[in-house]
């Protein structure tokens, strides 16, 4: 039986029913690649729309693969959904401080 979404409970917040439709690709981006890299789940996952849940899936997916492994630290995401939506991530990193003379 596939879950649903009032079955889906979010391993962050702990919210369940409020998920997308499953992800379809993950297009990453990373300074040392010269284009974005597709990465497309093997499994169905869908994301936590109540927390920040979806910066987990891209970091994970980006850990998962060789090539983006070896890309270095990802600095956006465009993350595309079987029912055709997407959201646009940008990571979040510290600033490095600036010092000023």
């Amino acid at each position: 039986m596939e879950p649903t979404e009032e079955t889906l409970t979010c391993g962050q917040c702990r919210k369940s029913g409020t998920f997308t439709a499953p992800v379809s690709v993950i297009l990453l981006f990373a300074p040392a690649l010269s284009k974005p890299y597709p990465l497309i789940p093997a499994e169905d996952y869908r994301v936590c729309g109540a927390c920040v849940a979806i910066f987990t899936l891209v970091n994970r997916a980006a850990e998962a693969h060789p090539t983006t492994r070896q890309a270095g630290p990802w600095s956006r995401a465009i993350i595309v959904f079987a029912d055709g939506h997407g959201v646009d991530v940008k990571a979040k990193r510290p600033q490095q401080a600036v010092a000023l003379a």
